[in-house]
C-alpha cells in the first residue's frame, strides 16, 4: 500500500542509471508518433550494456489545471515539431509521508509518461509492453527512472511503460455525485493505456500484448483496472504485487469518503452548501494546488493513519464512471479471461510494525485498542463491533500479551501482513476461481516472496537498521535499478536480480512466468484452494532457492479473517 517517494543515502553501492542526455540532435533517437509531432529522446544501457531507446516526460493527457482540476482527464493536445523527452517529468503533486514532515512534493502539471524501448531488434515480432503502476497509497510516489530504472527488465527485451497519475486531493477526492464522482487517479492510468494502444506500436511495440503490473497501492490499481468496464481490452495480462482491490484500504465507504471531502474543503474554506456539492469543488478550483494538496496531512487520526486516506470510490452510474460498484459485488469481471500474477511478501506488515517498534512503542502499546481500528480502518464500525473486532485480533496474535519489540516483533508484523494484504489477495482469488464457473478464467500464478537481501526498505519505512523480515517493496530493487541504491549482495542476490525480470517478462510475453527448461522450477498455477503457490527465495541461506512449488499459503492466519468478514462488512 505505501511505497517511497524519496530514497537518501543509504549504506549501499551507489550507481547511475547510465543516461545519456548529450547526445546531439542528429544523434538522439526521434520517434514520430501517429499525430505527426517528433519525441527526442536518450540513450541508456541495460543491466547487461545493452543499449536502451530512453523517451521520458512524453504528455498523456492534458493538464489538469483550472477546470479540469477534480475532473477526468482529456487527451494531450498534438504538436508539430521536435519535442524534447529526455529527462525525468514532475511528480504529481503529493505529501512526503515517511519523513512525517508532510511537505508538498511535486505540481499540479504532470501527466507524463516514460517509454524505454530496445535499440536493437532481433525479430520481426513487435514487442511485447509492460505498463508499470507505481504504489504510495495513492498519496505519494511517481513512475520516473530515478525511482523505477528500466536496466534489469530491458535485458528481456520488452518495452517499458511508466507514467504518473494525479495523488492525494487532486486525484481522488470525491463528492459522490457527478461534480467530482471521484477515482481521477485511476482515470489517468485508464487514459495511459489509451495513449499505449494508439501509440506504441510506432515504439515497435504490440498494442494486443500489454501487460500491466503495479505493486501495493498500484497493485490495488491493477486489481481496479480488472474491474473497471471502461478498462477491459486495454491489457491482456496483470501481475499484482502486494496489492489488490479487494484489500481494506483499496474501495472507500461512501459516509467514509464524503466526510473527508468535506472536512478537506473546510481547512481552505470551501463549502457545500446543504447536499449540493458544486459549490465546494468549484471553490476548491480557486484555491492554489499546493493549499489543496497539504490539507490530506490534517486527516491522520495516527502516526500516518489511515494510510489511505482517499482511496477509491464506487461512482454513480453513467458512461464515464470507472467503477460502478464494490468489486465484492461483480458475478462476472470484466477481465476474467486476463492471466495473473499475484502475491504478497513474507514480510509485508514490517511496513507498520517496523515504524510502531522504533518510533512509538510505548505510544502504541498505550494506544493499542484505540489505533488498532485506525490502522486497520474498521474505526467507522459502531463500538460494539469494533470491540469485538480488536478482541479476536488481541486473543489471535497476541494472547492479550503486548511485550512487543524490536526483537519479538514477528506476531504485530503478521497482523498487519494478513490484514492489509493477505486477506485481500486471498478475496481476490476466492472471487476469481468462483468466476471460474460461470466464464473463461486466465491462467493464475500466486507466490510469496521471501528473498531477504543485504539492504531492505524497512529502514526507508523509518523501521530502523534492526532485522524485521523480507519487507514491504523489497522485492523492486530485483525488477528495478534505484538511482541511490543498486543491491550488490552474495551469489544469491546476483540470482534473484536475473530470476524476478526473467519470470515476469516472460509472463508479459507468454502468459507463463516459466515456460522455458531454465534452473528454475516450472511454476505451477493456482486454480482451487489450498492455494498451489511459488515461494520465492528464503531467508537463510542454508535453505535458498530461487522458487519452490507449495501448497497451502498462510491458512490458519487467512481463515481468522475470513472468519470476521461479516464484520467488516456490516
Amino acid at each position: 500500500m505505501l511505497v517511497v517517494i524519496t530514497f537518501v543515502v543509504l549504506l549501499a553501492v551507489f550507481q547511475s542509471n547510465n543516461v545519456v542526455n548529450c547526445e546531439s540532435a542528429d544523434s538522439a533517437p526521434k520517434i514520430t508518433l501517429p499525430h505527426g509531432g517528433v519525441l527526442v529522446g536518450s540513450y541508456m544501457q541495460s543491466a547487461e550494456g545493452k543499449q536502451i531507446r530512453a523517451f521520458r516526460g512524453i504528455p498523456y493527457a492534458k493538464p489538469p489545471l483550472g477546470d479540469l482540476r477534480f475532473r477526468r482527464p482529456q487527451p494531450a493536445e498534438p504538436w508539430t515539431g521536435e519535442k524534447l523527452a529526455n529527462s525525468d517529468p514532475t511528480s504529481c503533486l503529493s505529501i512526503d509521508t515517511f519523513e512525517r514532515d508532510f511537505r508538498t512534493l511535486g505540481d499540479e502539471d504532470c501527466l507524463y509518461l516514460n517509454v524505454y524501448t530496445p535499440a536493437e531488434k532481433t525479430s520481426l515480432k513487435p514487442f511485447s509492453v509492460m505498463v508499470w503502476l507505481f504504489g504510495g497509497g495513492w498519496l505519494s510516489g511517481n513512475g520516473n527512472s530515478d525511482l523505477y530504472g528500466p536496466q534489469l527488465l530491458l535485458d528481456h527485451n520488452v518495452i517499458l511503460v511508466s507514467g504518473n497519475y494525479r495523488l492525494g486531493v487532486l486525484g481522488f477526492l470525491s463528492t459522490g455525485t457527478r461534480d467530482c464522482p471521484g477515482n481521477n487517479g485511476l482515470k489517468d492510468q485508464l487514459m495511459m493505456l489509451k495513449w499505449v494502444k494508439e501509440n506504441i506500436v510506432v515504439f515497435g511495440g504490440d498494442p494486443n500484448d500489454v501487460t500491466i503490473f503495479g505493486q501495493s497501492a498500484g497493485g490495488g490499481s491493477v486489481g481496479l483496472q480488472m474491474y473497471s468496464y471502461l478498462s477491459k481490452g486495454y491489457f491482456h495480462k496483470a501481475v499484482l504485487q502486494s496489492g489488490t482491490n479487494f484489500d481494506i484500504w483499496a474501495v472507500g465507504e461512501k459516509s467514509v469518503v464524503l466526510g473527508r471531502t468535506e472536512k478537506i474543503g473546510k481547512l481552505v474554506n470551501c463549502s457545500k452548501i446543504g447536499e449540493n456539492w458544486k459549490p465546494l469543488i468549484d471553490c476548491l478550483r480557486t484555491r492554489s494546488a499546493v493549499d489543496v494538496a497539504s490539507t490530506i496531512k490534517k486527516l491522520f487520526k495516527y502516526d500516518i493513519d489511515p494510510a489511505v486516506v482517499l482511496p477509491a470510490v464506487v461512482e454513480p452510474p453513467s458512461e464515464e464512471a470507472f467503477l460502478t460498484k464494490h468489486p465484492r459485488d461483480y458475478d462476472i469481471l470484466p477481465s476474467a479471461a486476463v492471466p495473473v500474477i499475484i502475491g504478497i511478501l513474507s514480510g509485508d506488515g514490517i511496513v507498520k510494525s517496523g515504524p510502531l517498534l522504533n518510533l512509538k512503542k510505548e505510544d502504541f502499546t498505550e494506544k493499542f485498542s484505540e489505533a488498532i481500528p485506525i490502522i486497520l480502518y474498521y474505526d467507522n464500525k459502531p463500538n460494539d463491533i469494533q470491540y469485538e473486532i480488536t478482541g479476536r485480533i488481541d486473543d489471535f496474535y497476541f494472547k492479550r500479551v503486548h511485550n512487543w519489540s524490536k526483537k519479538n516483533s514477528f506476531n504485530l508484523t503478521n497482523l498487519f501482513t494478513d490484514g492489509w494484504f493477505a486477506w485481500g489477495m486471498d478475496k481476490f482469488l476466492r472471487n476469481r476461481f468462483a468466476t471460474s464457473k460461470k466464464t473463461k478464467v486466465g491462467t493464475t500464478y500466486a507466490y510469496l516472496f521471501d528473498h531477504r537481501g543485504p539492504i531492505s526498505m524497512s529502514v526507508f519505512f523509518k523501521a530502523g537498521p534492526e532485522y524485521y523480515g523480507v519487507c514491504h517493496t523489497d522485492e523492486l530493487p530485483y525488477l528495478f535499478r534505484y538511482k541511490s541504491l543498486d543491491i550488490q549482495g552474495n551469489k544469491n542476490d546476483t540470482k534473484m536480480k536475473w530470476a524476478m525480470p526473467y519470470m515476469w517478462t516472460n509472463f508479459a510475453k507468454t502468459g507463463n512466468p516459466t515456460p522455458e527448461i531454465s534452473i528454475i522450477p516450472k511454476w505451477i498455477p493456482a486454480e482451487k484452494f489450498p492455494l498451489n503457490y511459488a515461494h520465492i527465495g528464503r531467508r537463510t541461506a542454508q535453505d535458498w532457492t530461487i522458487l519452490s512449488n507449495e501448497i497451502g499459503l498462510l491458512e490458519e492466519r487467512v481463515q481468522f479473517w475470513r472468519n470476521m468478514e461479516h464484520l467488516f462488512d456490516c
